[in-house]
């Protein structure tokens, strides 16, 4: 009882301007602390982005590297179509052809505020021609037909 008549004497013997003091330094400690909070989940909200970001960089990488690997589509023609190619000077499949064998000449690659690559076009010599890629061709060994052969006849015994 004692105590809380001290904690009374105390706060009655306190003036106006006190008070507003005593609030004050309240209000700015309880400010500093949610600043600090703000700041920390900041941080972890730009590790985890960061995280992500490098997953999708990932990502992007694989994506590039299966569309430069995959193969043409299969275009269904009608029979139009068919005709005009039959008739055409140079086919389609030629021009594709012949457009993959050229590419642009560069002099030099810069970085952009390292991270952008841009590529200066050596206007002198544009298009230089592609090296053509030999396609490997495997060719059976005698034995292997032989058998390969033999399996298609067991086969077709085995089916009639």
């Amino acid at each position: 009882m004692k105590l809380i008549n001290d904690i009374i004497a105390i706060l009655s013997s306190l003036s106006f301007v006190d008070y507003i003091l005593y609030f004050s330094v309240l209000a700015l400690l309880i400010l500093t602390i949610a600043l600090i909070y703000v700041l920390k989940s900041e941080d972890e909200e730009k590790s985890i982005g960061s995280e992500e970001m490098k997953e999708n960089e990932v990502d992007l990488k694989y994506i590039a590297s299966t569309i430069k690997e995959k193969t043409e589509p299969i275009v269904d023609m009608t029979a139009y179509e068919e005709e005009q190619e039959q008739k055409a000077i140079i086919s389609y499949d030629e021009l594709v052809k012949e457009s993959n064998k050229k590419q642009l000449q560069y002099d030099k690659v810069e970085l952009v505020d390292n991270l952008i690559p841009t590529k200066k076009i050596n206007l002198s010599d544009m298009i230089k021609e592609k090296e053509e890629e030999k396609e490997e061709t495997t060719i059976f060994h005698y034995e292997k037909e032989e058998a390969f052969l033999k399996t298609l006849k067991e086969l077709n015994s085995l089916l009639n």
